[in-house]
């Protein structure tokens, strides 16, 4: 077997998350514990109204996600090649050795802020257009402020920018036969050229960042490519830029992944891993304790 894990991004994250690891876990408490020191409030009391701002959600997920790997790893379930979608790509990074737990926090946070400043809350948003194709969709936001902010799979395209330049596109995609557009649960638009700025302010705090060298193959966000160094570079590029989240799926086949473990609440990219690869991958979705009973109790 040889696996693949994917961090999922932010839009299905859910009050409490992550109560339930912290009650059977000591390790999960632990590293609960160590986030709440870091951050300066705790993200198992979050709000639903706290956790859809960027800022809030990112660190609350980056948390999850890292004591869901640790998890794992106590259970001798280990990954092979790793990458992540928007802020999973830092749990990717932490996961392959680049750098730890703290580090990728304090950036997190440092980044979720950014973003939640670059732009005033819930002016701007994303919206995913299914049953489609990336070049109907191009095609239509020729002439509008909008741009396509995540490839997912071939059939869903993530666009985004301003709400009411979101809001004018959405006949004009209908009337092209994008019959499903639905807006995502983010407070703020992402991965566009809306944030150039928040990129240039995301780039001075990662120069100061020492990164490492992957103990395990990265394949990286922007471009589906293994990476092993230039972190700094894509890391600040990455908001601003779309992800190639279907790319990445099919480069961690090509490398023999027939295994493909989703961390992340809950279960998109396990939907989207069927689509492109229909049953020659095995996949898991584990977001919760029961959610991980399972992939233990399957092994």
């Amino acid at each position: 077997m040889r696996v693949g894990y994917i961090f999922a991004g932010q839009g299905q994250q859910f009050v409490s998350m992550g109560e339930d690891l912290v009650a059977l876990y000591p390790s999960a408490a632990r590293t609960y514990a160590q986030a709440s020191q870091i951050l300066g409030y705790d993200v198992l009391k979050l709000d639903e109204s706290q956790l859809s701002e960027t800022r809030f959600t990112q660190p609350a997920l980056y948390v999850l996600h890292t004591v869901i790997a640790q998890l794992l790893e106590t259970n001798n379930i280990t990954a092979n090649v790793v990458c992540g979608l928007s802020l999973g790509e830092y749990n990717a990074i932490t996961e392959a050795g680049i750098i730890d737990f703290e580090t990728g926090l304090t950036l997190i946070q440092k980044r979720a802020e950014i973003m939640h400043n670059a732009l005033p809350p819930y002016t701007s948003g994303m919206a995913a257009c299914l049953k489609t194709d990336r070049q109907t969709v191009e095609a239509v936001l020729q002439g509008h402020d909008v741009a396509i902010c995540n490839v997912n799979t071939p059939s869903q395209i993530v666009i985004g920018g301003n709400i009411d330049a979101l809001e004018a596109v959405i006949p004009a995609l209908k009337e092209a036969g994008v019959r499903m557009v639905i807006p995502l649960k983010v407070s703020t638009v992402s991965h566009m050229a809306l944030l150039k700025p928040a990129s240039t302010l995301l780039r001075g705090v990662l120069e100061s960042i020492p990164f490492g060298t992957p103990r395990i193959s990265f394949i990286n966000n922007i471009h589906a490519q293994v990476q092993s160094d230039n972190f700094v570079d894509t890391l600040a590029r990455h908001i601003s830029e779309p992800t190639e989240l279907a790319a990445s799926i099919k480069k961690m086949v090509d490398m023999g992944v027939d295994t493909i473990i989703e961390i992340g609440p809950k279960g998109s990219i396990s939907k989207f891993v069927k689509e492109i690869c229909g049953d020659t991958v095995k996949t898991y979705n584990v977001y919760s304790a029961e959610t991980l009973g399972g992939l233990i109790d399957d092994q």
